[in-house]
Order: structure tokens, then sequence, then C-alpha cells
């Protein structure tokens, strides 16, 4: 890993993501590469963030953000400005910089508002091949902007895939684990893989070392019932899957990561699925 990649359109969600990139950059001691995205139309767009109400090129912007921040991490700050459309700029760039992970904002006034309107609210963590964290403009970032983090466990396959980078951010700042078991269906064959996976997951948290709970909700709509928990245990963080199961409540509202990503007022870390063969399917 090598650095980390903050979308940035100098909204107030785009600044607030980057002021929470500043707290993981502090404590792992990375890079934070800031990358503005104009349309080929736009190419010399200008800012409305200038001294005195000015505007301002993104290349001032930039240097003002870097001259008032460089020195609060021990890494080093640069930027980029490219052009085309905003996701698949942002996570080429994090896939061949070898970034350890993206940062944005989850909504914005200009580029980044384009994310998370009707179909289009999952693009940047569908195409990005490394987990993406989202922040809400209206957020408050703490000094330790990391002690809590909720993982909630279901029974599909790929559940258990986000806990690995999870507990490696995890790490950084000795943040307890709360391991949320899920129960949505009363089918038998459901609520022992949820046992499983939750067995799997322990094992996995309790060989890191850190601090953890596990806990159990019978649910019909998971978004609903992590969300709730998490603000009831004054969570930072909520770890889950680009895709995860649903309840018929879930679909006809959207996606799983699309509803979390639009209601959870605590940032979200959203781990990309890889392929998996259930196990049942190689016994068979």
């Amino acid at each position: 890993m090598s650095n980390i990649v903050v979308g940035i359109d100098f909204s107030k969600s785009s600044i607030k993501a980057f002021e929470y990139a500043l707290g993981v950059a502090y404590r792992t001691g990375l890079d934070i590469k800031l990358v503005y995205v104009s349309k080929k139309r736009d190419i010399d767009t200008i800012l409305p963030e200038g001294s005195k109400g000015k505007p301002t090129s993104a290349e001032k912007g930039f240097d003002k953000l870097i001259s008032k921040y460089e020195s609060t991490i021990p890494g080093k700050i640069t930027y980029r400005t490219l052009t085309g459309k905003i996701y698949e700029e942002v996570t080429n760039l994090a896939k061949y910089t070898e970034s350890w992970l993206i940062i944005a904002g989850a909504h914005g006034m200009s580029g980044f508002e384009e994310f998370w309107v009707g179909n289009n609210a999952t693009k940047i963590i569908t195409y990005a091949n490394k987990p993406v964290i989202t922040v809400k403009k209206n957020y408050k970032i703490k000094a330790n902007p990391i002690e809590k983090i909720i993982i909630p466990i279901d029974s599909t396959f790929e559940t258990i895939q986000k806990v690995p980078f999870t507990l490696e951010l995890a790490k950084h700042f000795k943040a307890q684990i709360n391991v949320l078991s899920l129960y949505s269906s009363k089918i038998k064959n459901i609520e022992e893989r949820v046992e499983n996976h939750t067995k799997e997951a322990l094992s996995m948290v309790m060989k890191s070392g850190l601090r953890y709970i596990n806990e159990k909700v019978v649910c019909d709509n998971i978004t609903k019932a992590t969300i709730e928990y998490a603000e009831k245990r004054n969570a930072d963080m909520i770890s889950i899957m680009t895709e995860q199961e649903f309840s018929s409540q879930t679909v006809l509202m959207g996606t799983y990561a699309q509803q979390m990503v639009n209601q959870s007022t605590v940032p979200v870390l959203s781990n990309k699925t890889r392929m998996v063969i259930p196990r049942e399917a190689i016994l068979e």
C-alpha cells in the first residue's frame, strides 16, 4: 500500500472526506493523493473557494489545502487534475498507483453528486477494486476518528470477505470490533449459515488481538437494523460488502450498499465482493 486516494470537487462533502482522510493518514503513515476530475468541456472550471469569496482554479484550491494541512500528517499530500468520468478516473488512479483505500464524500454540489443519484448511486463503489470509505458532509470527525467498527454478518457467502481489511484498518486505531449477527429469516439453513459465518468472523477478530463483542439482531430490513444498531452503540464506521443479501423490503428500496451509503449517519466502508464458490456447490 502506498497512498489514500481522495476524490475532491471542493464541495463541503468532499472537503469533509479530505479531513477524514487526514485522520486515517496520520495513523497509517500513508500519503494522500487528491484528485479533481473535470468533464472535457469544463477543463478550465472555476471553483467558488477563493479568498474573500473570489473564485479560484482547482490548482489554487489544492495549493491552499496542502499548505494548510501538509504538516499534520507524516506523509505527503499531492494532487492530480484529470478529465473524463469522475468514477472512472478516481478508481483508475487508485488502481494504478497501488492505493490502499479510496475516501469520498457521499454527496456533493458538483461532480460527486452524480454518484449518488438514482441508478448511479453505487458507481464509485462498484467500479473500485479498492475498499471505499464514504463520509457525509455533516459528519463530525473526532480526534480519533475510528474507535468502534460494526461488522454486520449475514447468511451470504461473501459476508465474511470484509473482515480481513476491516481488521487491518482497525489495528491502526486500536478500534473495538462489534460483530453483529443479522438474522433476517427463520429458515433453519439460513440461520445456520449466519451462525457459521459469525464463528469464522470471531475467529479472525480474536486472532487480531482487538477488543470485540458479538451481538445478534432479528430483523426484516438489514440496512435499517444495522444503522439503528450503529447509532445505539455510538459506532464510528459500518463495514459492508458491495453485494449483500436482500429481504423483500430491501429489494424494493434498492441495493444494500446504496441504501447503507445514503442512509447511514456514520462513515461506511464498502469492500469489493470477490467471486466465491459456495461450499455446498463444491460438495455437490
